[in-house]
């Protein structure tokens, strides 16, 4: 028992992120799981009875979900990392992880480079509009020409 002078101090266990995370995990795990139903039935089931132009215009249907997902789980890592005191920032922790992946990670990491938010919803639904915009320009600007 601690002296009377020394108030007493409870040992200190680093959370694994925000409150938030574990009431967000459920979604991010419906979307992930969604958007990978609906592109293994398109491309396994339905894929000869879909014309070109409608896989292409179906892609966000299947592609958004499974994207949100992955950063939701993925940012909810990286913010854990900052709970837990293993990173300062949003972009330390993604340079961690670009570190031990590699450097073509920095591509699916570029969001957490540049944002400093430590909400995963705001996060992942940022890093969902990237991808929307890197997936419409790739339909507009390359895929006419393949």
């Amino acid at each position: 028992m601690p002296p009377p002078d020394v108030p007493y101090a409870s040992p200190v266990v680093p959370s694994a992120g925000p409150p938030e995370a574990a009431a967000l995990k459920p979604l991010y795990l419906v979307a992930l799981l969604g958007g990978l139903t609906a592109a293994a039935v398109i491309y396994l089931v339905m894929f000869d009875d879909l014309s070109e132009s409608l896989l292409v215009n179906i892609t966000p249907f299947w592609f958004f979900p499974i994207v949100f997902g992955l950063y939701g789980f993925t940012s909810q890592r990286l913010i854990g990392y900052l709970a837990q005191g293993r990173a300062r920032t949003l972009a330390e922790a993604a340079r961690v992880f670009i570190d031990v992946a590699g450097h073509w990670a920095a591509l699916v990491m570029f969001p957490f480079l540049v944002l400093k938010w430590r909400s995963s919803l705001l996060v992942s639904l940022t890093a969902a509009l990237f991808w929307a915009v890197l997936l419409w320009l790739f339909f507009a600007a390359v895929f006419p020409v393949l």
